[in-house]
């Protein structure tokens, strides 16, 4: 029988867990940067290509994009604040 890991088995202290957070952000920055440094890319790449339907599609996507990395920004604040 595989045994499991409970809340209880698992203790970090605060300073330890100030750390993971960082760095979880630290990571998540850096991933939504490369993804808006691509999609940026693509954006100028179709536009260069002067298929407009492929155009308006990939606008749309990085504002998108842009909208939910203002929302992440909103939640980890909140979430911040709540510690």
């Amino acid at each position: 029988m595989a045994e499991t890991t409970t809340k209880e088995d698992v203790r970090i202290d605060a300073d330890e867990a100030a750390e993971l957070n960082r760095e979880a952000a630290d990571e998540l920055e850096r991933i939504e940067r490369d993804v808006k440094r691509e999609a940026e890319e693509y954006v100028e790449a179709v536009d260069g290509d002067g298929c407009e339907k492929e155009s308006v599609e990939a606008a749309a996507t990085a504002f998108d994009f842009e909208k939910a990395e203002g929302d992440t920004e909103r939640i980890a604040t909140d979430s911040s604040e709540r510690l």
